[in-house]
């Protein structure tokens, strides 16, 4: 009886494994479809900051509510700057968690995705009514470095996590001692 459990065990993993979207397949088109989702997150990102930036509140401005024309500029990029970078650190633990195969390969289509997401982001947010720049609650980037934050989250994220998991590595690794087991001492 065990015998046929296993064999039919055995069927069952390979039906899976044949199906497509599953297995090696799946990791070879997890770049794509990392750069893919950071583009669609990035025109829901610009509805998100476009809603946040309409009437800015105490939250984005300070309190009391400042009313000067050069604090809405500040408070929407600002906005952008703090969705994007949260965006970003959550991206970089998914590459991070996901990166089996060809890292680099994620790592490149993941910064890709985050700088066509915050392009499209403020694209989103500014083609949202009221479209006319001249109009105070017009939405738009003034400070266009805030557009490279997210894409540089990612990289900071799975620059700091390697490299102390590399140090973790290098620090726990047994070394020999002086004039025993070494060559030439």
């Amino acid at each position: 009886m065990s015998g046929r459990l296993r064999r039919v065990a055995a069927v069952q993993r390979s039906r899976v494994a044949r199906r497509p979207g599953r297995g090696v397949d799946d990791d070879a088109r997890l770049p794509l479809r990392l750069l893919l989702g950071q583009a669609v997150t990035g025109v829901v990102l610009g509805v998100v900051w476009w809603a946040l930036t309409r009437s800015p509140g105490p939250l984005l401005v300070g309190e009391p509510v400042v009313t000067t024309s050069l604090a809405y500029p500040v408070a929407r990029d600002g906005t952008l700057a703090v969705l994007g970078l949260a965006l970003g650190a959550g991206v970089g633990v998914l590459v991070l968690r996901r990166a089996r195969r060809q890292p680099l390969l994620l790592l490149a289509g993941a910064v890709c995705g985050a700088l066509a997401g915050s392009l499209l982001a403020a694209g989103t947010g500014a083609a949202l009514p009221p479209s006319d720049p001249a109009d105070p609650l017009h939405v738009s980037v003034t400070a266009w470095g805030v557009l490279l934050l997210w894409p540089l989250a990612v990289c900071v994220v799975v620059l700091v996590v390697t490299l102390a998991s590399a140090v973790v590595d290098w620090v726990r690794e047994p070394r020999a001692e002086p004039g025993k087991g070494t060559p030439g001492a």
